[in-house]
């Protein structure tokens, strides 16, 4: 396995609550800057070196104070083949708070071809009594194992598979249009202790805009870059890469 590809994997795995998510109310106010709601929707996306992304959620209310959804994801390389796949279960809480009008609870399930792991975390949403800017802090923490595989072609030399790690990230959006559309910083960084020790940061700029009147089709495109290490006692991996992505999303 090449350096890209180790740090592609790795990226994704330690993402694990990076991807926004909407719960939309009654009105089917559609707004994918606020990553506290959750609406049912479809995401298909291509990268510049031709990955495809197809990302399915589904909404379900459960009263006025709190909202559940579920996200299934799946990527395959450019040359079609399974790259990874995400199941997330998220529930969302609105409070009577000021300052912190909403939170969410997750649980991930990631499966990659570098390891397989579990993620609690919490996104909670920062009131900036501004309709143009809004602002998300989220934290994590992960569990799971490296493959076989991965250790072996990797030549890390290492016994012990386990990963055990947290992350950290926000989410700054700024809305230049009175249609929705907006701008998003992420960045985000995550540390793996064990015989295998990874720390990753990751920074994604979002542009996306309303394709559709109505709001229930948008156009993105992102551009991500990872820069970090993986090592072990016998061998480290250096990365800085970067990919852009475009993506369609339909909300129902």
């Amino acid at each position: 396995m090449n350096t890209t590809k180790t740090f592609t994997a790795t990226a994704l795995t330690l993402s694990l609550l990076t991807s926004p998510f909407i719960l939309a109310d009654e009105e089917q106010n559609v707004d994918p800057s606020d990553v506290a709601r959750a609406v049912t929707s479809f995401t298909v996306g291509l990268s510049n070196t031709g990955k495809v992304k197809a990302m399915g959620t589904m909404a379900m209310p459960i009263n006025e104070q709190q909202q559940a959804m579920i996200v299934a994801e799946g990527n395959m390389t450019n040359e079609g083949k399974y790259s990874d796949a995400r199941v997330q279960y998220f529930h969302v809480f609105n409070l009577d708070s000021a300052s912190v009008p909403k939170v969410a609870a997750s649980l991930d399930l990631i499966d990659n071809d570098m390891v397989s792991t579990a993620a609690v975390g919490g996104v909670a949403a920062i009131n900036t009594d501004s309709e143009r800017f809004t602002v998300f802090l989220r934290a994590g923490a992960l569990a799971g194992e490296y493959k076989e595989d991965f250790i072996q072609s990797g030549g890390f030399g290492i016994n012990d598979q386990t990963a055990i790690g947290g992350t950290a990230a926000a989410f700054l959006n700024v809305k230049t249009g009175d249609d929705g559309t907006f701008f998003t910083f992420n960045p985000e960084y995550t540390y793996i202790d064990g015989d295998l020790e990874s720390s990753t940061l990751k920074t994604t700029l979002r542009l996306a805009t309303p394709l559709s009147q109505d709001k229930s089709r948008w156009g993105e495109l992102r551009v991500e870059n990872t820069y970090g290490d993986v090592k072990s006692a016998v061998k480290t991996q250096h990365v800085d890469d970067t990919a852009a992505w475009f993506l369609y999303r339909a909300y129902f």
